[in-house]
């Protein structure tokens, strides 16, 4: 994988499609383990146990700009900005429809299926949903679809994915809501930005990830 900055508190990747954000107990690997592995091999010290943890996290079938942390205190530090809502986030995605705008914002309803494993959107609040907001902006046509960039307001689970399908604009690749089948684990879902302030400096930090080649 990518390294697209370090420093001793934290580091960013260009995390690829099929990786899953953090380790846990599912089989398949985590970006999480893989950039530990990679900060050890690098290491001076390759006997000391090192933490690691990411800060947020991206879809597995995504790919895109993955933040982790080198210290509890900064892992801290920057969830509270996530939570804050001053962390700026951008995506790129392809759609396999044209929006009806050029530059619109959506605005639904969002609640899991009962075993988590989707999110359902309503256009009016129900028990148990809550409020989705993203802008997007048409960046480009291509064929019966779109190229977007995606300004996502809120940061619910599946909510970029779902939001767009609910507008009749699945991405590419995102078979579990109504959309093509492009390759295996993987969607054309990309965060390319990903601007924070500097846990210990107090600096703006911009984050920028290229979108993969197979684009």
């Amino acid at each position: 994988m990518d390294i697209i900055f370090e420093d001793p508190f934290l580091l960013a990747i260009n995390k690829p499609a099929g990786l899953s954000s953090e380790s846990g107990l599912a089989s398949h690997p985590s970006a999480e383990n893989e950039a530990l592995q990679l900060v050890v091999a690098r290491s001076a010290r390759p006997d000391i146990k090192l933490y690691l943890r990411a800060v947020h996290r991206l879809d597995r079938a995504s790919s895109g700009v993955l933040l982790l942390a080198k210290s509890k205190s900064v892992l801290s530090n920057l969830m509270a900005q996530f939570e804050r809502h001053t962390v700026e986030k951008v995506y790129l995605v392809e759609v396999v429809a044209v929006p009806p705008e050029a530059d619109g914002t959506l605005r639904h309803f969002l609640k899991r299926t009962p075993d988590g494993k989707l999110a359902l959107v309503f256009d009016e609040q129900v028990s148990g949903s809550q409020a989705a907001e993203l802008r997007y902006r048409i960046l480009e046509k291509t064929g019966g679809g779109a190229r977007l960039e995606i300004f996502p307001a809120t940061g619910r689970f599946h909510q970029i994915r779902a939001q767009l399908a609910h507008i009749g604009c699945p991405i590419v690749g995102d078979t579990r809501y109504g959309g093509p089948f492009w390759q295996e684990h993987a969607i054309k879902l990309h965060a390319c930005r990903l601007s924070v302030e500097h846990p210990k400096s107090g600096e703006p930090l911009v984050l920028e990830a290229p979108l993969p080649e197979n684009w």
